[in-house]
């Protein structure tokens, strides 16, 4: 007869994993959406900033974007010889970019969160396999001192009824 209370050991594996990997499906939905977005974003904002650049007739150094967010002392050089109205087109330009530069973080982030939670789910699966193949060796062990030789044809069985 068959003993039904290894199941019900793996009942809060099986839970567990669930929620692990729901959680796991929850976040990739997420960044794809974001992604689709994010791409979206980007290419708008660099077909408006090249044709920012081209009506502003700036230079590319008087109209470029700080990337590295250096000093204000620096940027105040460059924007010294800009017109308010390009400044204040350039820092709208700046806001922008700073928007789309944040998104991307919040997309590493997800992502960071997906792989600590896949991690996760493999070092518990890795665990429980490890703790059922420690208990499957001691029951072979007890079956081995109570019944002689007994594995070894259960075994055996086990083995040709795989072939066929």
């Amino acid at each position: 007869m068959i003993d039904f209370g290894f199941f019900l050991v793996l009942e809060p594996v099986r839970e567990m994993m669930r929620e692990k990997l729901t959680l796991m499906r929850e976040n990739d939905l997420k960044l794809q959406v974001e992604f689709t977005q994010l791409e979206e974003d980007s290419s708008e904002f660099l077909k408006n900033y090249r044709l920012y650049q081209n009506q502003s007739l700036l230079s590319p150094t008087k109209s470029k974007i700080d990337i590295y967010h250096l000093p204000l002392s620096s940027i105040n050089d460059q924007s010294l010889q800009l017109t308010s109205e390009q400044l204040v087109a350039q820092q709208e330009k700046q806001i922008e970019y700073d928007k789309i530069i944040e998104k991307h973080k919040q997309l590493i982030e997800i992502t960071t969160k997906k792989i600590h939670l896949a991690n996760e789910s493999h070092d518990f699966i890795e665990r429980y396999y490890k703790k059922l193949q420690n208990d499957l060796q001691k029951f072979k062990m007890e079956l081995e001192a109570d019944y002689s030789g007994l594995t070894e044809i259960l075994e055996k069985r086990m083995f040709i009824s795989s072939l066929y």
